[in-house]
């Protein structure tokens, strides 16, 4: 999460060299603005954030500071966490599917999927890349082998022929 955000939003100035600045995405910088809090509430849902270790900071106005506050609770961070990951599974799937369809393998869409977003094989792996790819396939992808010009093919074959038969059936006659 911290690689994808650092790599669609850092912002970095003379003070941070790694610093997420939201102001390019309304959606998600609101409902970043809307988890603030001033008090830092104690939070025991989340008392410890396993999955969401890594930090990175995110750059709030002068205005949101003073009126919605600088802490998150530890709930908030989970719920922006899973929107984040949903929103790099979509681009995943959408990216991974796109490629196969134009009939790069699989195995190369990820590489350069790995290689387009700056994800290592620490911060998230090819074979778990492939895993969450195959757990979430779905029935309408295309079938391994196939590629887009190949349902267009039978797209067009399974529509023209059907008319030809009746075509030349009548010249027949």
């Amino acid at each position: 999460m911290k690689q994808f955000l650092l790599h669609e939003f850092n912002d970095p100035d003379n003070e941070w060299s790694e610093i997420v600045n939201l102001s390019s995405d309304r959606e998600l910088k609101s409902d970043f603005i809307s988890m603030l809090d001033k008090n830092g509430r104690y939070d025991n849902r989340y008392s410890k954030l396993y999955r969401y270790s890594a930090m990175v900071p995110v750059e709030i106005g002068k205005d949101d500071f003073y009126r919605h506050g600088w802490t998150i609770a530890n709930t908030e961070a989970v719920r922006f966490g899973v929107k984040i990951e949903r929103r790099i599974k979509h681009i995943l799937f959408l990216y991974l599917d796109t490629s196969v369809g134009m009939g790069v393998p699989l195995s190369e869409a990820i590489r350069r999927f790995q290689n387009q977003y700056g994800y290592t094989e620490d911060s998230w792996s090819y074979d778990t890349i492939r895993r969450e790819y195959n757990r979430h396939a779905k029935h309408e992808r295309m079938y391994v082998g196939s590629t887009i010009f190949d349902l267009i093919h039978a797209k067009i074959i399974g529509e023209l022929v059907p008319h030809m038969r009746q075509f030349h059936i009548k010249e027949d006659l």
